[in-house]
């Protein structure tokens, strides 16, 4: 078997002179990365890494991102990425869970690692600045000068090539491991459901410090050029970069997606090169759907991923797909697209046992993608990993054609009057509804239901409505148990860093604070 290291060569080979990467002026070739990461990679074997050895990152989103990674790939190490908006307890725990030996810092991002430079080097760990005016003992370009070649110690497929992170929707993050086989099967077959081409311009602005940090190297497989923000994803800059980079492909989450069609029609951009908007992360709303398509003409593909499968990618939902739920079957925009080639798939009972088609259940899939543990954490993989098979905790159902439609996370599944109600689907009825722009649904404790159901929604600008009119709104649409109790209105949704809505905190909020829902008139402790 060969692994994403053997693609750098032969992209440095097939394609010296093509860009690799674009971040804002700046540009590296596939010649260019495959130099300075084997420069890099020699000078980790210096300092004393060696294979299996946690390589981590702090960065801004940066050329030097891939050299990091593309480094780790080719000596074996295990590469980290840290989200430069952490706190200091979540840094340092990420560090002391992974076994940080070296870490990479951008003077960007430098100024927490300032702060703790003393714990962090009492760690152990080696730390290497880049970028002008950082204060680190030893500078990425002075290393990467001595111009030498890594040596490359043999690799197995199930070797760890990184730990990503877990988005904490549901609890605290879990590092999930990563391995060799894994990264390559994805990249590689997702090319293929992706029909992306060597001639694409592809656009991947989600923060690489968590597991799309695959989809930025895509390019590993065909050759193609990936564009990154520089720094972070702003809007507007986006909207530039397809007119001036000819982005061909673009990956936005839902929320942006929104933001995009926001600015777009307030400004004048150029965005014809643009062809396929690839969508995830959360569910999009049929609404959303059609605004895209009618607005931003171009096509829309979803795809369903999940950190414990290598990202997958799971599911799509083709261009084609979206086409035939604009014009005749409007339900299957609620899919999440049919199950890759390199999945296998299967809606399973408490018990474990497979379902017939159109049956409730949990998601369960094998393929080559999938995790090999969650690091330190033996209780928590036996409970997700069973016989080669990946329990997922999300909540489905395959139809007849083959077609996957995803209700809900199980632990966001709200029991009222004794009746499940899937939160998505009452969202979905909510998005509906010329005045909200974003909306998140969760269970809160109630004395006569055990849980109610409460919106909590962001107003488009310039809309307004209340509690009752969205209510009544729903009344055609969803049942009595599955329609609101009450509805909250906030001028933002707390999110993730990976643009995930944090239900259990907002779950927690709406129950412990006094006179926020009319029937909470006690604060839990």
């Amino acid at each position: 078997m060969f692994y994403c290291r053997e693609l750098i060569k032969r992209c440095a080979r097939n394609y010296p002179h093509k860009p690799a990467y674009v971040c804002g002026t700046q540009s590296a070739t596939w010649s260019h990365i495959d130099q300075r990461s084997d420069y890099f990679a020699s000078a980790l074997q210096r300092l004393g890494v060696t294979q299996g050895t946690t390589v981590s990152i702090c960065s801004m989103e940066a050329i030097e991102v891939y050299e990091h990674f593309f480094a780790c790939m080719k000596i074996g190490a295990i590469r980290v990425g840290l989200n430069v908006h952490y706190v200091w307890p979540e840094m340092r725990h990420f560090l002391q869970d992974s076994a940080t030996r070296v870490l990479l810092v951008d003077v960007r991002a430098s100024k927490l690692i300032e702060e703790h430079r003393a714990e962090i080097e009492a760690m152990g760990i080696q730390l290497i600045g880049y970028g002008n005016g950082h204060h680190f003992a030893l500078d990425y370009e002075t290393l990467l000068r001595e111009n030498n070649e890594p040596q490359w110690p043999e690799l197995n497929p199930g070797d760890p090539l990184f730990y990503s992170y877990t988005s904490g929707t549901t609890g605290m993050p879990k590092g999930v491991i990563l391995t060799q086989q894994g990264a390559t099967d994805c990249i590689l077959h997702s090319l293929i459901s992706f029909g992306l081409a060597p001639d694409d311009i592809w656009y991947q602005p989600a923060p690489s410090t968590w597991i799309v940090i695959v989809m930025s190297c895509f390019n590993l497989g065909n050759g193609m050029t990936t564009v990154i923000p520089d720094g972070s994803l702003q809007v507007a800059e986006f909207l530039r970069s397809v007119e001036r980079d000819r982005i061909t492909v673009a990956l936005l989450v839902p929320a942006m997606i929104q933001r995009v069609i926001a600015e777009y029609q307030s400004g004048s951009y150029d965005i014809a090169s643009l062809r396929l908007i690839v969508y995830g992360s959360s569910p999009a709303t049929p609404t959303l759907i059609r605004q895209a398509d009618a607005i931003l003409k171009v096509d829309l593909l979803q795809t369903y991923a999940m950190t414990e499968a290598t990202g997958g990618w799971v599911s799509f939902l083709t261009p084609a797909d979206h086409q035939r739920g604009l014009r005749e079957k409007p339900e299957l925009l609620k899919s999440a697209g049919r199950i890759g080639i390199h999945f296998e798939c299967s809606i399973r009972d408490d018990d474990g046992h497979a379902l017939p088609p159109n049956s409730r259940g949990e998601v369960w899939l094998r393929s080559g993608t999938l995790m090999q543990c969650y690091l330190h954490l033996p209780d928590e993989t036996a409970q997700t990993l069973r016989d080669g098979w990946l329990r997922t905790n999300d909540i489905g159902y395959l139809d007849e054609e083959g077609y996957l439609y995803l209700l809900d996370r199980q632990k966001f599944m709200i029991i009222s009057g004794g009746v499940n109600v899937f939160p998505t689907a009452v969202e979905a009825v909510l998005a509906e509804h010329d005045c909200v722009q974003e909306v998140a649904v969760v269970g809160v404790p109630h004395p006569e239901w055990g849980e109610a159901v409460v919106a909590v929604v962001v107003a488009r600008p310039a809309f307004t409505a209340t509690s009752t009119e969205l209510i009544e709104f729903c009344r055609e649409k969803l049942s009595s148990l599955e329609r609101p109790k009450y509805i909250v209105f906030v001028e933002a949704l707390p999110k993730t860093p990976n643009a995930k809505v944090k239900k259990t905190e907002i779950k927690k909020w709406l129950s412990t604070t006094q006179g926020l829902v009319p029937w909470n008139i006690t604060v839990e402790t």
